[in-house]
């Protein structure tokens, strides 16, 4: 007897086996080739996602490609994966799969989708052009491609990709030249190197923009649905906001032209601002004390309208030296702060209008999983950051709520 093409042993299999993390199922695909077939079917991928759809994945803030330690909060053991570590650990770990000398530094550079792009570093030998190599993987099922150099010295910049039916099915490393160059006319020209997984080469785009862009690396752009956002600053930092430089990497190969957004009016030298994502929106964050806004960017945009809506506005009497960091990728109502007064990072819940101080190496759990803090990390992030024309970027690397496997290059 067959249930939708499926025998009613195998639908029996899969609900057994969808009720799982995704830690344990990945190790019973190696217990026969019918098992591992099975798992690897768009059946099972969909009765998994739908059992699962309403526990959170696993997912860090990290910090970017200048910290030898980049995480900042590490939130794992939820339902969906049931890690053991946060995401940063298996990063650090990944030196048995990649073979690469034991005295090799690993630096996180961007995510995108579950997928994280690592710099390693190594000691330079007579027969190697550079002293380090570029990966794009993902540590926790263990699988890696390596990204051959670019046709010149750049800036790591950053990582997007393509997702089809859920399922990520190519990526893009993104490297910015050292050189901006002006067209006049109020052109500025961003110079950049593309690589993709689906051709296995690099490729140079001039990029258009009418704001100047002048990124130096050391901040990590945010990553959304193929796109990329970097922060510019305004002609005077210290009475304008600044502008998003975003482009879609994903979009039609003739269009050269990026958009340029400006931030929401910097109304106060005061005022303490961070960008970040949640979900599918590009989040703008910003406090001046006791009020905080949230404003998210309209991709429903239209030239009539205003790019940005606020969608919430609170007041919280906690800290009247705080700034804040991100929002948690599924949940709006949190939001990570850095408090001066107390010296640590704090979990704030908008809607009970609850304040958790963390303190330092603390492991914090909830009912969803674990939460791993680095205090002194963020500390000497957030006083690098404390002047009054910064915007705070932090990078969430999240893992999807299924194991793709990596997109691989032609041979």
């Amino acid at each position: 007897m067959e249930i939708g093409g499926r025998t009613v042993l195998e639908v029996i299999l899969v609900e057994i086996i969808a009720r799982l993390p995704l830690r344990t199922i990945a190790r019973l695909k190696l217990v026969c080739k019918q098992w591992k077939s099975l798992i690897e079917s768009s059946y099972f991928r969909c009765v998994f996602v739908s059992l699962h759809k309403n526990s959170s994945s696993s997912w860090s803030l990290m910090f970017g490609a200048e910290y030898p330690h980049p995480e900042a909060i590490g939130f794992h053991g939820c339902q969906t994966w049931d890690l053991q570590k946060p995401l940063g650990s298996y990063i650090m770990s990944s030196q048995r799969y990649l073979n690469l000398p034991t005295s090799s530094n690993y630096f996180y550079v961007a995510s995108s989708n579950g997928l994280v792009w690592i710099n390693v570093f190594f000691t330079r030998t007579d027969n190697m052009a550079y002293n380090y190599k570029s990966f794009v993987g993902n540590p926790v099922l263990e699988q890696w491609v390596e990204i051959p150099p670019p046709p010149q010295q750049c800036i790591p910049t950053g990582l997007v990709t393509r997702v089809e039916n859920g399922i990520v099915s190519g990526f893009k490393v993104v490297r910015t030249s050292r050189t901006e160059r002006s067209r006049g006319m109020g052109v500025h020209e961003w110079r950049v190197y593309v690589y993709s997984s689906e051709t296995g080469l690099w490729t140079t785009k001039r990029l258009l923009s009418s704001h100047p862009v002048n990124y130096n690396g050391s901040y990590p752009p945010l990553s959304l649905n193929g796109m990329l956002y970097l922060r510019e600053r305004g002609s005077d930092a210290t009475t304008e906001p600044g502008v998003l430089v975003g482009y879609d990497f994903y979009g039609p190969e003739d269009d050269d032209q990026c958009l340029v957004i400006p931030l929401p009016l910097l109304y106060s030298k005061n005022v303490r601002r961070c960008l970040t994502t949640s979900g599918e929106d590009v989040i703008y964050i910003e406090i001046l004390y006791p009020i905080l806004k949230v404003w998210k960017l309209d991709n429903n945009y239209s030239k009539r309208g205003e790019r940005w809506k606020l969608s919430r506005e609170e007041s919280i009497e906690f800290d009247a030296h705080c700034f804040p960091l991100a929002m948690n990728p599924f949940d709006t109502n949190i939001v990570y702060l850095w408090s001066q007064h107390h010296g640590s990072l704090v979990t704030c819940d908008l809607l009970r209008q609850e304040f958790i101080v963390h303190q330092e190496s603390e492991t914090w759990r909830n009912s969803e999983g674990c939460y791993r803090i680095n205090t002194s990390g963020t500390k000497g992030y957030v006083e690098g950051n404390t002047n009054a024309t910064t915007v705070i970027m932090l990078s969430q690397y999240v893992l999807q709520r299924w194991m793709d496997s990596v997109p691989r290059p032609p041979n």
